[in-house]
């Protein structure tokens, strides 16, 4: 073999060993934290964690498990934009963040940033180091909340990948606000048009079921209150309009009547 031959073989020998150690897989590297699984998992549901494996300088900024409940019910289309914003298209670890300028805004491009979804700066982060208290993370977009705020380093590769973990789900308030991100908003309006308000032909079905009062007495209190009164001339037409058992009868004893006095005739 020729020592060209050689040559040629070692250097793509080189390259692809250069490769093989530029590669990390943050799911192998989050897996070594039990208190990150939510997170890890949902990284892999939304094929996040794929697309952060291909960049060369990366920051995560994850949440435990015991913070992730503002994401429950959220869709899958959601939950891609939302993890999107916690993957920094940069490297930061405990030591550059120190070296940040006290009460200084730093804006960073994230992840959802980059796959062109994004309106209004949501993809977006707003990074400051207030001074007296920890670095603070919020979202460039408008009405975000600045309530979250990094916690610790977990690990980190310099300088390829930084895992931060931050204290709570990023707020990004033009994501939040959505029906898909807030299924639990729009529940009352999905109630109100499956059950309307009962219509006034339902009425007098919940008056059959449960009468406030047997309708003997109201009757009696009319009868009585008849009764005791002088009957007005104009009221005959509704005297004489008996019962349908009290007309049968009277039509009963007429035949009998006439039958007795046939005979006579």
């Amino acid at each position: 073999m020729s020592s060209q031959a050689v040559a040629f073989l070692s250097s793509i020998f080189f390259v692809l060993s250069a490769l093989a150690a530029d590669a990390f897989n943050i799911n192998k590297m989050l897996s070594a934290y039990p208190d990150f699984t939510n997170f890890n998992n949902l990284l892999i549901q939304t094929g996040i964690a794929g697309e952060i494996n291909k960049k060369h300088r990366v920051t995560v900024l994850v949440v435990a498990n015991s913070n992730m409940a503002a994401v429950n019910g959220v869709s899958k289309d959601a939950m891609k934009e939302v993890l999107g914003v916690h993957v920094i298209l940069d490297y930061y670890d405990e030591a550059k963040l120190k070296q940040l300028q006290t009460k200084q805004a730093t804006i960073l491009t994230t992840l959802y940033q980059e796959s062109g979804r994004a309106k209004n700066q949501q993809g977006f982060l707003n990074m400051t180091n207030t001074g007296n208290t920890p670095v603070v993370f919020a979202s460039a977009a408008p009405g975000s909340k600045l309530d979250c705020t990094l916690v610790k380093q977990i690990t980190a590769q310099p300088p390829k990948v930084s895992v931060l973990q931050v204290s709570n789900i990023i707020n990004i308030a033009s994501i939040s606000n959505s029906a898909s991100y807030l299924p639990d908003a729009s529940a009352p309006k999905l109630r109100k048009a499956l059950a309307p308000a009962p219509s006034r032909a339902e009425a007098p079905a919940v008056s059959q079921i449960s009468p406030t009062k047997p309708p003997s007495a109201n009757a009696n209190a009319n009868a009585n209150a008849n009764a005791n009164a002088p009957a007005p001339a104009s009221t005959s037409s509704v005297v004489s309009l008996p019962s349908r058992d009290y007309l049968a009868s009277s039509i009963l004893m007429i035949f009998s009547w006439a039958w007795l006095l046939l005979p006579m005739v």
